[in-house]
């Protein structure tokens, strides 16, 4: 499964932070509504949504053996699981209140085709929000293209903007950010194993590579859990404040008033 995370591995401490809080941050715009979750991956997403009093929840994802996980762990009342493509979104039918779409646009070949689909798929008065790294957040491209291969966009911030603009009337870009108090705590966690191991070279050498099991369960990498994240260090603000909070990380848009796409899409 390319770029999943899954409850209960190792990368799960790491690296669910920032999506789940990008899920809470929608919880609200939830409570008894019928609810899309356009690329909802393992399903922990759909179930807060779900759990924050959602009247439905369709969760979409192309990748089934990630479904076949969501649905062991969370299929129920309230809540269906479908293999679909986000971009044509053909298997479902009827409108929806909400539609969220976190870190899922930049794995799209065609994002304009997905934004032009959930135009047509909004009720009156619903909202699309959706998530994607914030391109001066990410490795600079390598020969035009994302440095992550599992993506085929990435937008600054201006960029995005324009191409949800030609989709939806109203849209409001805000950032989600890395927190001072995170970025911190990983300077402070690099520090300590650069102390560490100058202190002893030839000691660390042998720690860092034993015991000779698998890497992460080292009690060197062991020591990177100190700079572990939390969803508070994951703040969704407007821009305009993003520098108070910490580091820019990806764009967090609301678009309402589908414009069916008239005017012209950003390439």
């Amino acid at each position: 499964m390319a770029e999943r995370i899954v409850i209960g591995e190792h990368s799960w401490a790491s690296h669910s932070a920032d999506h789940v809080a990008r899920y809470l941050a929608a919880a609200p715009y939830a409570a008894g509504r019928r609810v899309l979750d356009a690329g909802c991956g393992v399903g922990y997403g759909a179930a807060l949504l779900q759990t924050a009093g959602a009247a439905e929840v369709l969760a979409v994802d192309i990748d089934t053996q990630a479904l076949r996980l969501a649905e062991q762990r969370f299929g129920g009342e309230g809540i269906t699981f479908i293999a679909d493509d986000c971009q044509a979104l053909g298997k479902l039918t009827g409108r929806f209140d909400l539609i969220c779409s976190f870190e899922n646009i930049e794995h799209l070949s065609d994002p304009q085709r997905f934004l032009r689909r959930a135009g047509e798929l909004l009720a009156a008065g619903g909202v699309l929000l959706l998530s994607t790294p914030d391109r001066d957040a990410t490795p600079p491209f390598v020969h035009g293209k994302p440095r992550n291969k599992f993506h085929f966009h990435e937008w600054y911030r201006a960029e995005f903007r324009e191409l949800l603009g030609a989709y939806f009337r109203k849209v409001e870009v805000w950032t989600q950010v890395r927190s001072v108090a995170y970025l911190d705590r990983r300077r402070a966690v690099d520090a300590l194993r650069q102390g560490l191991f100058w202190s002893n070279p030839l000691t660390m050498f042998f720690w860092r590579k034993w015991p000779f099991v698998r890497r992460q369960n080292r009690p060197w990498k062991r020591l990177a859990g100190l700079a572990a994240p939390s969803v508070t260090d994951y703040p969704i603000v407007p821009f305009c404040v993003a520098p108070i909070y910490g580091a820019p990380w990806c764009h967090f848009a609301i678009c309402r008033q589908p414009s069916g796409g008239e005017e012209r899409a950003a390439p």
